[in-house]
């Protein structure tokens, strides 16, 4: 007859203290590979190796990395709530007299003698710029009278050098009620 408990003893499989039967013992060997993974016996008594439930392990995981993620979540609320109130203070000022949404023209040369208009709407406010490009100053002329309409356009700056003075006349003309500003533009020296 085969001494099953003393095999497994022998092979290493479970320590000599084992309370476990040996024909169960050889069965869990075969079935698990390690007769103390599916035994229940207490552990104090028998010697045998010790085993985490892994549902538990998970549990006691997933539990820390919720705090930890509850904690970055707080900052990150905490982080977006400053910014928010930063937003609402610069908002207050520009609604207290400061210039809102400025409109930028702007003109510039592209290959031999080809030039385009750039125009630029600033909401300060919103914190947004939109930008498009133009071939002529009729086209030009169109594009700033819808933005004006739809942003609610307070300043328009255009650059006054070269093709700009031709671009200042025509808005002069065509424009009411908005502040014009010509800029030149200069070098800076540093």
């Amino acid at each position: 007859m085969i001494d099953y408990k003393q095999m497994c003893i022998q092979q290493g499989y479970v320590p000599s203290t084992c309370t476990m039967e040996g024909q169960m013992c050889w069965l869990l060997v075969n079935s698990h590979g390690d007769p103390c993974k599916g035994c229940n016996a207490n552990r104090n008594i028998c010697k045998g190796r010790t085993y985490v439930n892994v549902d538990e392990e998970y549990n006691r995981l997933h539990h820390t990395l919720s705090w930890t993620n509850k904690i970055e979540f707080a900052q990150i609320e905490e982080n977006e709530k400053r910014k928010e109130k930063i937003i609402e203070q610069r908002k207050a000022k520009h609604m207290d007299g400061f210039t809102r949404t400025i409109l930028e023209v702007k003109w510039e040369l592209c290959g031999n003698r080809d030039s385009f208009i750039e125009i630029i709407v600033k909401d300060v406010v919103d914190e947004k710029a939109y930008i498009t490009k133009c071939k002529d100053i009729y086209e030009m002329l169109h594009i700033v009278r819808i933005c004006c309409s739809k942003y609610n356009v307070e300043q328009i700056h255009i650059e006054e050098n070269g093709l700009g003075a031709s671009i200042y006349d025509s808005l002069v003309n065509q424009i009411e009620h908005i502040d014009i500003v010509p800029l030149r533009y200069v070098k800076m020296n540093l």
